[in-house]
């Protein structure tokens, strides 16, 4: 697993530690996680210390079907 986290930055996903992406950190009104569904499996492995203050990435939030292709975008 990763490292523990003590403040999370809210620029980088707790998970991997790459840029998320967040446009709610970058002060923006929208973000890609808006038009995903977020994997539930993903969201259970965030550090208590991350909720609510970092976004995932893409990569690890985004949920994948059982076939291991992209869900599709929201309408």
């Amino acid at each position: 697993m990763g490292r523990p986290m003590t403040t999370p930055d809210p620029t980088r996903c707790p998970l991997c530690q790459q840029d998320n992406a967040c446009g709610a950190a970058a002060g923006k009104s929208d973000c890609w996680c808006f038009s995903v569904t977020l994997d539930p499996a993903a969201l259970a492995k965030l550090p208590e210390a991350a909720k609510g203050k970092a976004c995932v990435c893409r990569t690890c939030g985004e949920k994948r079907p059982a076939d291991g292709s992209r869900w599709p975008e929201k309408p």
